[in-house]
């Protein structure tokens, strides 16, 4: 992830990747999938000294996250849940785009989650078609699909939009010029999180 170096260029980062976990994910294959993420914070942790590990992936669940806390040797954070917090305390009637289909169920329970005793409105739109875009190399395709879907949402009347996958970041200033909404990322909102983990 490069906005990290270009926003706190003292901060070291190693990332551990691993792409078949998202073919777990969408197999359904949910604990093989959490197993290997524990493994790669250990890693993390053991080979490379981290202090704290990222969790990117937006289709772990709030019960995975707290079965890998309770198991990781470092603080663990799950990227999305600062912009979660940020995004229902910005409007009650929240916009959730998502490209991934697994975390449509996941990222509207962490919103709800995230607003407590005061439950937000969430209108979610999924756009499969996006993520398989990208993932063929053709991120203008990506881009446009999101952002007609970003204007349909608006049209809903929602008060601010929350962009699930880390993928959509870049996308961010354009949406919220073209909607003039607040416009919710992973990478922006969890930085300030990190900061204080750290």
């Amino acid at each position: 992830m490069s906005f990290y170096p270009r926003h706190w260029p003292e901060l070291r980062i190693t990332n551990l990747l691993d792409d078949g976990v998202m073919g777990l994910f969408s197999e359904g294959n949910w604990d093989p999938a959490h197993a290997r993420l524990l493994e790669m914070i250990r890693t993390g942790y053991q080979v490379y000294g981290a202090q704290a590990a990222l969790v990117s992936c937006s289709a772990v669940s709030r019960e995975a996250m707290d079965g890998l806390r309770a198991a990781a040797p470092i603080p663990v954070m799950k990227i999305d849940e600062p912009m979660a917090a940020m995004a229902v305390a910005a409007a009650r009637r929240v916009g959730l785009l998502v490209t991934f289909p697994p975390t449509l169920p996941i990222s509207e329970r962490l919103i709800q989650s995230a607003a407590g005793s005061h439950p937000v409105e969430l209108v979610s739109e999924l756009v499969p078609s996006a993520i398989a875009a990208l993932l063929a190399g053709d991120r203008a395709e990506h881009d446009a699909q999101l952002t007609a879907a970003a204007d349909r949402l608006a049209g809903q009347g929602i008060g601010a939009l929350v962009l699930a996958q880390v993928s959509m970041g870049p996308l961010v200033p354009a949406l919220q010029q073209r909607l003039g909404l607040p416009v919710f990322s992973s990478l922006e909102t969890s930085m300030a999180a990190l900061r204080q983990l750290l």
